[in-house]
């Protein structure tokens, strides 16, 4: 199995990143395609992409909002 990675980074008008959240998918290898059918392996490769996808994008939404509510009870 080959490895995705989907990186959500939320970065402030400065380009620095205030945070970031990584989700990391096993997906199929191309011969994966070839041995069990197109559809198949593309399946597998369609559900680790929205998973991963939703993953970081819950995590990166859970950790901005963790930083925004830091800074806000700070001042």
């Amino acid at each position: 199995m080959n490895k995705l990675e989907i990186t959500v980074k939320y970065t402030n008008e400065k380009g620095e990143v205030i945070t970031e959240a990584v989700s990391e998918k096993e997906v199929p290898f191309l011969r994966e395609f070839e041995k069990e059918g197109f559809t198949a392996a593309f399946d597998q490769l369609e559900t680790a992409v929205l998973e991963a996808r939703k993953e970081a994008g819950d995590d990166a939404i859970k950790k901005y909002l963790e930083e925004l509510s830091q800074k806000k009870t700070k001042k």
